[in-house]
């Protein structure tokens, strides 16, 4: 398979280049600007800003088979709300558009568990059940969250017009390893809560994407894409019963499961968050 890797260069681009190459695929290394990395026989680099400029993504995306789109600001901290939010729509919709335009029928996306409005949020977050599932209620209150969420109304409207369109939504964690989530949650209780002590491992993360242009699903599908364990060693009922006492548990979370079920991606995808660190 040839896919355009858009945002090749941040840190999950990175491990999905190495696993797709791994794996046999030919990858188009696609950055906003022309620094070449380590060169191999199957890879190519390309330069296009997907938010700026459609005719360069176009460009960028000709002779791919399949898209993974991780181009984006990955965070709202220290920037203009506005920036962030029309950064990140102008280059979703400039990617699925471009995709469209040169064949491709296969797109796995970044989106975020931040789409439901968790971490950046200008309000508390809202939780109507635990383990959230994909259909939990978004409720975004900053400009990254409703950037994701627009995203996703994107995804659905271009596979509701183009029949055989694949898009998968993948909502992802902070990436990063446990202990350096847990170091995160540990300093700031805050962040914890709004995080619910989540992660997802870099490598467990680029499988996720390479299974999303793999896999034999309809349209336009949402999946959590999290690790199954919190980063704590206190129960997560403890948690539930000390923080979220009133928002009603509706599956499992014995042990140290964690607050969200990525069910659905194991499933459909074939993707199971393994790594343990």
């Amino acid at each position: 398979m040839r896919i355009a890797l858009a945002g090749a260069r941040g840190s999950v681009g990175q491990e999905v280049l190495k696993l797709a190459t791994e794996k046999g695929h030919f990858v188009y290394q696609i950055n906003r600007t022309e620094e070449k990395g380590d060169n191999t026989d199957k890879t190519e680099y390309r330069v296009a800003n997907l938010a700026e400029s459609y005719d360069d993504t176009v460009k960028a995306f000709k002779g791919a088979d399949a898209l993974i789109h991780l181009s984006s600001v990955p965070n709202p901290v220290d920037k203009d709300d506005h920036y962030v939010h029309n950064n990140n729509i102008s280059s979703s919709y400039n990617g699925f558009r471009a995709a469209v335009e040169v064949g491709i029928k296969r797109i796995a996306f970044a989106s975020s568990v931040n789409a439901l409005g968790l971490l950046y949020g200008k309000k508390d977050p809202y939780f109507e059940y635990f383990p959230i599932d994909e259909e939990h209620v978004q409720k975004p209150s900053d400009s990254y969250a409703l950037a994701k969420q627009e995203a996703e109304i994107q995804a659905d409207s271009f596979c509701y017009t183009h029949d055989d369109l694949k898009i998968a939504s993948l909502r992802i964690h902070q990436v990063a390893s446990k202990a350096e989530c847990k170091k995160d949650h540990d300093e700031d209780e805050t962040v914890a809560k709004r995080q619910l002590w989540a992660w997802v491992s870099p490598a467990a993360t680029a499988r996720a994407c390479l299974a999303a242009v793999e896999a034999d699903f309809e349209g336009h599908q949402i999946f959590n894409i999290v690790a199954p364990d919190t980063t704590q060693d206190t129960p997560t009922e403890d948690l539930h019963r000390k923080y979220f006492a009133n928002v009603p548990i509706k599956g499992d979370l014995s042990g140290n499961k964690s607050f969200f079920t990525s069910a659905k991606a194991e499933k459909i995808l074939g993707w199971k968050h393994t790594e343990t660190e």
